[in-house]
């Protein structure tokens, strides 16, 4: 004799399937999910900035892009893949998503606070994509010379 499936119960999943039930949400598990499909995306964002980057280097000429633009796709690789993947991956994701369950607490302390920096960091990533688009920053991701101190006409409108 077979027995029938036992029906799950609501989970943090399948609590509601609305977008404004994800974006407004303060379940931590969600927020983490929320993080993780950021940080994804911007992986593979910079992931295509450093496929541009070997495809210049594929030849000895480098003729796909000019010097300028080089500069600028290795400062968004480095800005992309330090400030908006390796460091908030494993905090924001996995710290969101375990530590509460770690500690036995229903949700972290200050769940609004939580999703607010989920909006921010999103805002963040935003804007330096748009500094990308606007002409980017050609300075390295570190803002180090020699690069850092020539003479540059690429401007980021609002700082």
């Amino acid at each position: 004799m077979s027995e029938a499936p036992v029906p799950l119960g609501k989970n943090y999943i399948s609590a509601s399937y609305t977008a404004r039930s994800w974006f407004f949400t303060t379940d931590h598990k969600r927020i983490a999910l929320l993080f993780l499909a950021s940080v994804t995306l911007f992986f593979f964002l910079g992931g295509v900035f450093a496929v541009l980057i070997r495809l210049e280097l594929m030849t000895p000429a480098g003729d796909l892009v000019q010097a300028e633009t080089y500069n600028r796709l290795f400062t968004m690789h480095g800005l992309i893949m330090i400030f908006f993947f390796l460091i908030p991956s494993i905090p924001a994701v996995l710290g969101n998503f375990l530590v509460p369950m770690m500690i036995g607490a229903r949700d972290l302390a200050f769940p609004r606070l939580n999703l607010a920096s989920w909006y921010i960091y999103t805002l963040g990533g935003l804007f330096t994509i748009s500094v990308a688009l606007a002409g980017g920053v050609d300075t390295g991701w570190t803002f180090y010379t020699p690069y850092s101190s020539t003479y540059s006409n690429s401007h980021v409108v609002g700082t």
